[in-house]
């Protein structure tokens, strides 16, 4: 710059500083440059503090933890780590993330609208999806309506939560489906994409006129609409022959007499202690529990001769003279052994990634299974039942007449809630390659018979199908194969069960317990928890909000643009800059 401009410049706009010396603008200099560097350093810490702060509220939403357990013990906590491990200097760092309830609350709120805004961009980019809906009451005696999704996303099929929201008033269908398609409307879900819905056999779901099914064919008539099968299974071994029932009854009557009262308990405990015994009480009977009818049998025959010794040491001759007939203890022995059976089917229908086909593959294999026993056992064989077997019953003609009994009655029973299992016709889809997949696919259009027919001997997929999922193969070969893909994906998508959704109860009584009556945000709260698929290095802040790093992709090339024009910008912000290096300093003072 020409210096006499340089000089008329500083008279003019900086008049105070015309007599200073070189030393004063060399100060103002290092004073400026400390400044940059503080800032700098300032602006890093906040930034760490701020994600440290999203990372904490995310562990405490999963642990189902309140709020204010962050500020309470979890940053005390780390203070007093930082402390002793690394000196009083660090702990002012980690002081700066902030804990408080409300912030925690915050924070928990904008990982909720970011998981959610994420889902939904994935369910309507799939096209097609099904749902498992459920619906339970929690602590204050309001209805919760779950809802858990499951679509084609990349390369593989996954289910995530999708919301749970309170009831109003009654529980009908009419009113449960008034609460999913406002979330449908809201988020612009349409109807006609969801392929399947799997609930329970409720009144209120499945009712004929005025079911939440019916209200859904309405909008969608082609839905495909599931039963739960461990619901199903739950009503088929409800029922039990008379000899049975009663001694079922006269079991929980044991049971509640020494579980009931806390003396009887504590006696029964040292009795059972002293004997040497593995357990030192009973099971408490839930028919609500899916398992509960089999862990409490069990249980009671393991400690029954410690049951016999209590109930002689109390007096109470009608109930032991049970436990002193061989006839009633093979009984409880058989009940024990059989629901031993059906609660292993019953949890090998639990659990993720459960469809149609390996639902009916467990149920057929049970099916079998009747049989063969009903084989054995008219040759009088028990050793399919290990408790039943070494009973020491002198007639067990008895045991295996009344064994025939209730085995039959399973089989009819069986026959009534699961007679459309048979997957013969799917059996394509579970193997291609079979030499008898291409008979079951004659009910499939030719054309689409046709695509199988190629895929069928291709060697190179068939090595490939070894090597994955079933869900991933058939996605795998979507644009290669688009129709016989379609029809396999149509097939593997609907859920056979709702148990994601009492998984996802059992969430809920955690998050919403006696001490955390009144929250409001509960669908946040449970978003989170229930979201394992949101790592933290996936987690980009913008302006003190993350932002999922798949949801910020759509927006590169826009980003791109933007810091063009921030670079431009920046350009001529340093070129206006150049008049005046004290204006600088004293801009960058400010």
């Amino acid at each position: 710059m020409v210096p006499n401009k340089l000089n008329r410049h500083l008279i003019t706009n900086h008049p105070s500083c015309v007599k200073k010396d070189i030393q004063f603008f060399q100060r103002r200099l290092d004073q400026n440059k400390k400044q940059k560097q503080f800032m700098k350093s300032a602006v890093t810490v906040s930034e760490k503090a701020l994600e440290a702060s999203y990372l904490v509220a995310k562990l405490i939403a999963q642990q189902k933890k309140p709020h204010t357990i962050g500020e309470t013990l979890i940053k005390p906590a780390c203070m007093e780590i930082v402390r002793l491990m690394l000196g009083p200097n660090e702990v002012k760092d980690v002081s700066k993330v902030s804990l408080s309830a409300d912030t925690v609350k915050r924070r928990i709120q904008d990982m909720s609208s970011d998981i959610l805004g994420t889902l939904i961009k994935k369910i309507i980019s799939a096209g097609i999806f099904a749902l498992q809906i459920d619906e339970s009451t929690d602590i204050k005696n309001k209805a919760q309506l779950m809802a858990i999704v499951r679509f084609v996303d990349e390369d593989s099929i996954k289910e995530h939560y999708l919301f749970c929201k309170e009831v109003p008033e009654r529980t009908t269908g009419e009113q449960i489906f008034q609460v999913t398609d406002n979330f449908f409307k809201i988020h612009n879900i349409q109807w006609t994409n969801c392929v399947a819905i799997c609930t329970d056999g409720a009144a209120a779901m499945m009712g004929s006129k005025k079911g939440f099914v019916s209200c859904v064919k309405q909008k969608n008539p082609s839905i495909q609409i599931t039963h739960c099968c461990i619901h199903r299974e739950a009503l088929m071994v409800k029922n039990l022959p008379e000899q049975l029932s009663i001694t079922m009854n006269e079991c929980i009557k044991i049971i509640n007499i020494i579980k009931s009262r806390a003396l009887n308990s504590r006696i029964f405990g040292i009795l059972c202690e002293e004997m040497g015994s593995e357990h030192e009480s009973l099971l408490f009977y839930t028919e609500v529990r899916w398992l509960s009818r089999g862990k409490v049998l069990a249980r009671l025959f393991e400690l029954r001769y410690e049951v016999r010794e209590f109930l002689s040491s109390q007096d109470m001759y009608d109930l032991c003279q049970h436990l002193h007939d061989e006839y009633w203890i093979a009984k409880l022995a058989y009940m024990a052994d059989i629901f031993e059976h059906l609660n292993e089917l019953n949890k090998k229908m639990q659990g993720r990634n459960e469809n149609i086909l390996t639902c009916s593959d467990k149920l057929q294999g049970f099916k079998k299974k009747l049989e063969l026993w009903q084989e054995q056992l008219q040759k009088g064989c028990l050793e399919m039942y290990h408790r039943t077997n070494y009973s020491t019953i002198e007639n067990k003609q008895l045991i295996v007449d009344l064994t025939q009994q209730h085995l039959s009655m399973l089989q009819q029973k069986f026959e009534y809630y699961f007679h459309s299992i048979n997957t013969e016709q799917y059996n394509w889809i579970q193997n291609p390659f079979a030499t008898n997949a291409i008979s079951s696919t004659e009910a499939l259009p030719l054309q689409t018979r046709e695509e199988f027919t190629e895929l069928s001997n291709d060697m190179t997929l068939k090595l490939k199908f070894d090597e994955v999922p079933l869900d991933v193969f058939w996605i795998s070969i979507k644009t290669e194969y688009p129709r016989i893909t379609d029809k396999a994906i149509f097939t593997l998508l609907p859920f056979s069960t709702t148990y994601l959704c009492e998984q996802s109860f059992s969430t809920l009584v955690l998050i919403k317990n006696d001490k955390r009556s009144c929250l409001k945000d509960l669908d946040q709260e449970m978003r989170v928890a229930l979201n394992h698929r949101l790592p933290p290095a996936q987690l980009q802040f913008d302006n003190g909000r993350p932002h999922h790093a798949e949801a910020e992709s759509a927006s590169v090339a826009a980003g791109s643009e933007a810091n063009a024009s921030a670079s431009a910008s920046a350009s001529a912000s340093s070129n206006s800059h150049k008049l005046c290096f004290f204006c600088k300093i004293n801009d960058n003072s400010k």
